[in-house]
């Protein structure tokens, strides 16, 4: 029996967009010009558009290996901030991480993340 696509809401750096079961976190992130940063193209390499999910964490695809790999590295890079402030918050890569229901998030970098971080109350 086929199961059905349906279509969920996904807000991004505050900007909300429907997107179908299975679409790309950062294809959705493009669609609703949520500005997160982007500089490897969704490659998995850079980390850049890192995002800390306010809610539906559990309706975010598992990590992939290309994703936990970027991420321990970004972890290990020498900045205190990064590695104090993000490591416990269930950071996630929009360019690995698929929509499976409803999904809130916000950037870890750039303007953009920063005032949807403190919309949402996380510091």
């Amino acid at each position: 029996m086929k199961t059905e696509l349906r279509r969920v809401r996904c807000v991004i750096n505050g900007k909300e967009t429907d997107v179908w079961e299975g679409y790309r976190l950062w294809d959705a992130a493009l669609d609703a010009d949520a500005r997160l940063w982007k500089w490897c193209g969704g490659e998995g390499i850079c980390a850049t558009c890192a995002v800390v999910p306010v809610s539906g964490a559990e309706n975010l695809s598992p990590s992939t290996s290309m994703e936990r790999f970027s991420l321990a590295l970004w972890f290990a890079k020498p900045l205190a901030l990064v590695r104090r402030r993000w490591k416990d918050r269930g950071v996630r890569l929009a360019c690995q991480t698929y929509v499976n229901g409803p999904v809130e998030v916000v950037g870890v970098l750039g303007a953009g993340g920063k005032e949807a971080r403190e919309a949402a109350g996380i510091q």
